[in-house]
Formats: C-alpha cells, sequence, structure tokens
C-alpha cells in the first residue's frame, strides 16, 4: 500500500518555491508537536535530507518531545516568556486550542495562550530580528455575510459569550503582530488558515474529524443540525503548503487566507460523502450545543494566496478520501 502521508510530504516538500531562502535558517515553531507543526516539521526533514538545505527546526511545546539532527524539542510553556541562546530566523506562532471541546473545557487558556504566547513571542522575535508568521483562523470573520470573504472583510462577532474567546484572540493576535510591526520594525506574516482537517492521531471534535472518526470506526455518522453549513476547509498538505509559501513569499504586514477550492457541499453534504466511503449512513440528532460555532457561512476568497504563486494540490473531497484511507490503514497497524 501506498504510504499517503508520506507521499503528502513529498509533494509539498518538492512544490517549485523559492527554498533557497530558507537555506541553512533556524525556524522556530509555537505548538511544534501539533498536527500542523509536526507536519512542517516532517516538509523540512525531507527537504534537508534530499536536497542537503540545512534548516533547522526549534519545536515548542508544553511535552516537549524527542530531538534529532533536524528538529530541536523544547519543553516550554510560551504564556511565560520565552529565552533561547541560538540564532532564529523565522518564528512560527501555531501553538493554540483548535476545536470546539478545548473552547468548552479551557475558554482561558485559549486566550491566553494565543494572546499571551504571541506577544512573547512577538518579543523574541524583535529580539533575533526574526520574521514572525502568525497562523489565524477563519473564525475571525464570525458570522459571515459576504461569500465568499476576502482579506479585507470583517464580519460579526458576539463577544459577550465564552466560545467566542478563540475568535477574539486571533483577531487580537493579528493588531498585536502589526502593532509590533509598526512599534520595533520587525516582519510579520499572517494565515487565516480554513478548517484543516486529516490523518490527525490526536482527539479532535471539530465536526468533520468526528465524521472521519466514526466513518474509520465503522459506525454511522451523528450529525447535530441540519447541516446546511457553508464551511471552507484546507486538508492538511494544502494548509502546510500555503504557510510556507507565505513565509517565503508573502509580503511584509499581508494577511492571506488559506482555504482548498470550495466543492459546493453543505457540512452535511460533506458528512453524506464520508459516510459513503464506509457505506454507511448519516443520522440527523439536532440539538443545541453551546460549544457550536455559531457561523452558517464561513467560505474563504484565497485568491490573495494564489496571486503569488499557490495553488492547492487537493479538492476537499480527495483530501478526505486520503485522510479515510490514511486511517483505515493506521487502524488495522493498531489491531495487529
Amino acid at each position: 500500500m501506498i504510504n499517503l502521508e508520506l507521499e503528502d510530504i513529498i509533494k509539498v516538500a518538492n512544490l517549485p518555491y523559492q527554498w533557497e531562502k530558507l537555506k541553512n535558517k533556524t525556524i522556530m515553531i509555537s505548538g511544534g508537536t501539533g498536527f500542523i507543526g509536526s507536519f512542517i516539521s516532517n516538509v523540512i526533514r525531507y527537504r534537508n535530507e534530499k536536497y542537503n538545505y540545512g534548516i533547522k527546526i526549534i519545536s515548542l511545546s508544553r511535552r516537549g518531545g524527542v530531538s534529532d539532527r533536524y528538529v530541536k524539542c523544547l519543553k516550554a510553556d510560551i504564556t511565560q516568556p520565552i529565552s533561547y541562546e541560538g540564532s532564529v530566523d523565522y518564528i512560527l506562532h501555531l501553538a493554540s486550542n483548535t476545536h470546539p471541546k478545548q473552547y468548552g473545557e479551557d475558554p482561558i487558556g485559549t486566550i491566553t495562550t494565543n494572546v499571551i504566547g504571541c506577544d512573547n513571542l512577538l518579543k523574541l522575535a524583535v529580539e533575533k530580528h526574526a520574521t514572525f508568521l502568525l497562523a489565524s483562523s477563519v473564525e475571525i470573520y464570525g458570522q459571515g455575510t459576504k461569500i465568499p470573504m476576502d482579506e479585507h472583510y470583517c464580519g460579526y462577532i458576539d463577544c459577550n459569550i465564552a466560545r467566542s474567546g478563540y475568535n477574539e484572540a486571533k483577531r487580537t493576535c493579528e493588531t498585536l503582530c502589526q502593532s509590533y510591526k509598526q512599534q520595533y520594525g520587525i516582519e510579520v506574516k499572517i494565515v487565516r488558515l480554513a478548517r484543516v482537517f486529516g490523518a490527525d492521531k490526536k482527539l479532535d471534535t471539530k465536526a468533520m474529524s468526528q465524521f472521519m472518526d466514526k466513518a474509520v470506526a465503522g459506525e454511522d455518522i451523528l450529525l447535530k443540525s441540519k447541516g446546511n453549513q457553508r464551511f471552507s476547509y484546507c486538508y492538511i498538505a494544502d494548509a502546510v503548503s500555503g504557510i510556507i509559501k507565505v513565509l517565503i513569499d508573502g509580503e511584509n504586514g499581508e494577511a492571506y487566507n488559506i482555504s482548498d477550492d470550495d466543492d459546493g457541499l453543505t457540512l452535511g453534504g460533506y458528512a453524506e460523502y464520508i459516510a459513503a466511503l464506509a457505506n454507511k449512513r448519516v443520522v440527523y440528532q439536532i440539538e443545541n450545543d453551546i460549544t457550536v460555532s455559531r457561523a452558517s457561512y464561513a467560505l474563504l476568497d484565497s485568491s490573495k494566496l494564489k496571486s503569488i504563486g499557490w495553488n492547492p494540490l487537493y479538492l476537499v473531497k480527495e483530501g478526505l478520501k486520503r485522510t479515510y484511507m490514511i486511517k483505515k490503514a493506521q487502524k488495522l497497524i493498531d489491531n495487529l
């Protein structure tokens, strides 16, 4: 069986980017052991092995991790001041609670990890004269009325509920980046990620991940709404290729949406598609869940990123099929 995860890593690592800009540079990543951070590290590992680029990764996470010749894992709480003695050329702030259960159980931690962590890492960027990249989110647009939403749009968010802590924290981080750019002259870049999906091994309570887990387990998919929502999504390989493209070629101070092209399906449509992969069905069980996003339309316009040379490798449905195949293969291995 083809290793689809490795295939994705190789595809991203071989994209026709100006990789020379990263040669022999050091990249620090908060949330380095997370889904996106780990994928970026694997792309850099492959690039180093194949082309001898000498790129170093400093991975920051609360649990640390196992270091190797290309990735140095450090245990760090980014809500505390960050010190590092070596040189750093790029800092990527990826650390954050990212799914509804985390928002509900730790709304304060969701805000502080984003905002205080961002401030601490920006201070380090000033000290190291490093370029700073913030991983922001489609959630900053709130309840979208413009379809699709470009980077100049600013939607409505009800800030008087705890669920909005994630949305407002990301908005504050973006403004904080622009403030550091103006006050200290550092280079900052922002990516606004659509709902990222893929074969993440960690617990994820986002709707698409729950659908996929049910299908892989051979169970019917439970949908807690009518499924009429229209959202943008981004397969992990495309999310990472977009982040790297902005890191290399994005303009200082600019924000870029990262989203796969729209398949025209509602949330319910995607649930039906995933269920069909496993020959199962969708069961509708409508309930009022305060941890669920109140947005019913959140479609991103990614033409700005495409204008600097990025294009998604996959359609959403292709990414979903790959995710299903990877997770099924993982389950078979786990059951051996």
